[in-house]
């Protein structure tokens, strides 16, 4: 396995001076579930393993959903918390281009554009969360409060 400690968003976490920790596993995306699958190979609950997805609100605004990775995002809450009146999720290209990681390794830190972010307000029953830290099979575990900091996300429900 490649040493991947050193992503774009272990990069900007360590410039925030934020306590974190990271993990690695095997990623296996051939077998589905991909979240899921994360959550039993650190031993961890689904809900307090989370995933990002890049999504457009309004087809122009990009942004990140933080959700656990046990649940769907609701588009409509999700575009109402940023202010709009529907949301969907980015073309891969898209979401490449912009934020600098590939699908299965999407993280709302350190992508290459700032985008507006919303939590799901569940990560905030929990100590702490595992995200994803830049690339597939690396995750980062910190508080939802220090994800919110640092992302000047805000939490909504978004999850269903």
């Amino acid at each position: 396995m490649t040493d991947q400690h050193n992503t774009a968003a272990t990069r900007f976490l360590d410039s925030t001076g934020i306590s974190y920790k990271t993990c690695q596993y095997d990623y296996a995306p051939q077998k589905g579930h991909i979240g899921e699958q994360a959550a039993s190979a650190i031993g961890a609950k689904p809900s307090a393993v989370f995933k990002t997805l890049a999504v457009k609100v309004d087809r122009k605004q990009p942004a990140f959903a933080v959700i656990p990775v046990d649940k769907r995002v609701n588009f409509k809450a999700l575009a109402i918390a940023l202010g709009g009146r529907n949301a969907k999720m980015m073309q891969p290209d898209e979401a490449h281009d912009r934020t600098g990681f590939v699908s299965g390794g999407t993280t709302p830190f350190g992508s290459r554009q700032t985008l507006p972010t919303v939590i799901d307000r569940s990560a905030q029953k929990h100590k702490t969360i595992w995200i994803n830290a830049g690339a597939r099979g690396f995750l980062a575990c910190l508080t939802p409060q220090d994800v919110q900091t640092v992302t000047q996300g805000l939490f909504a429900n978004i999850a269903e």
